[in-house]
């Protein structure tokens, strides 16, 4: 039996209890494979040290100081998809899925008929396979896809903490708004900035690209001490649970990804960087 698959009988023996974090199954893999390195799916394994069991690799949004990280991605989510008014049947493509967290409530709480793109195959597998072992839940159409080349008619979008990494901003609300009826709406979850910085956009360059595409734009307060805490606690737990996660990806790496996550959380804090809920709706 694959590292993958063998994870995942551990995972769904774990649900079934309801114990043990994903982090912990991860520790347990981890420790079956002892003195062998860990390639297959590993960014997946990674992921489990450090996420939420969902694997949100985004902002959560906290109610307070006590919140913890599984609440808050909780909120995020039903946060967006009530924001995007998403209903029974209705077709809602998640942009940049991931894991297909967003995908999964929007589908099972929501009751919608989802398709989730993703240019991660890792991503894609874990999705594909988490469905299928409860074929009971709503089907979820699960795509390695650039958004680009996605032209089917849907009544709903979101992205969550996606855009910031599109190479191709330019295009991006002129092909959703080709995708959604008038009325249609779309929720993306976004980090900004004012000045050039990577390929980040700033707040205002969003909203006039998807005006002049044909939206009316809402944009809610600022989310960036949302952002800033969410990196923190991936911060916390990649140092607390940071053996796990050299076995995974190495020392070198798990470095890294320690100062990165806390210089973003810095630019957050410091007012460098921003993020903002968007919501444009279908002239």
């Amino acid at each position: 039996m694959s590292l993958i698959a063998t994870l995942f009988s551990s995972l769904e023996m774990a649900s079934d209890l309801g114990v043990a974090p994903c982090w912990i199954v991860c520790r347990e893999r981890l420790r079956m494979k002892k003195g062998s390195p860990v390639a297959l799916e590993s960014e997946t394994l990674y992921a489990m040290v450090y996420m939420d069991a969902e694997l949100n690799h985004s902002s959560g949004y906290f109610v307070d100081d006590e919140t913890s990280l599984e609440s808050a991605q909780v909120a995020k989510i039903n946060a967006i998809l009530e924001r995007c008014d998403v209903r029974p049947s209705m077709r809602v493509l998640d942009v940049g899925c991931g894991w297909g967290a967003t995908a999964r409530v929007a589908a099972g709480r929501y009751g919608a008929a989802v398709t989730g793109i993703t240019l991660s195959g890792e991503q894609h597998r874990y999705a594909v396979r988490r469905q299928e072992k409860d074929p009971t839940d709503p089907l979820i159409d699960y795509r390695v896809q650039r958004w680009e080349e996605f032209s089917e008619p849907v009544d709903r979008i979101v992205s969550v903490n996606s855009f910031e990494n599109f190479e191709n901003k330019q295009d991006f609300f002129a092909h959703c708004r080709g995708l959604l009826s008038a009325g249609g709406i779309m929720v993306l979850l976004a980090v900004t900035a004012d000045r050039p910085i990577f390929r980040v956009w700033s707040k205002n360059q969003m909203c006039r690209s998807a005006v002049e595409a044909g939206f009316d734009v809402r944009v809610s307060e600022s989310l960036a001490s949302h952002y800033a805490r969410t990196l923190d606690l991936f911060v916390d737990n990649l140092k607390s649970r940071r053996s796990l996660g050299e076995a995974v990806v190495g020392e070198a790496r798990l470095n890294r990804h320690i100062a990165y996550y806390s210089r973003c959380a810095s630019l957050l804090r410091s007012g460098t960087n921003d993020m903002f809920e968007f919501t444009f709706v279908a002239r």
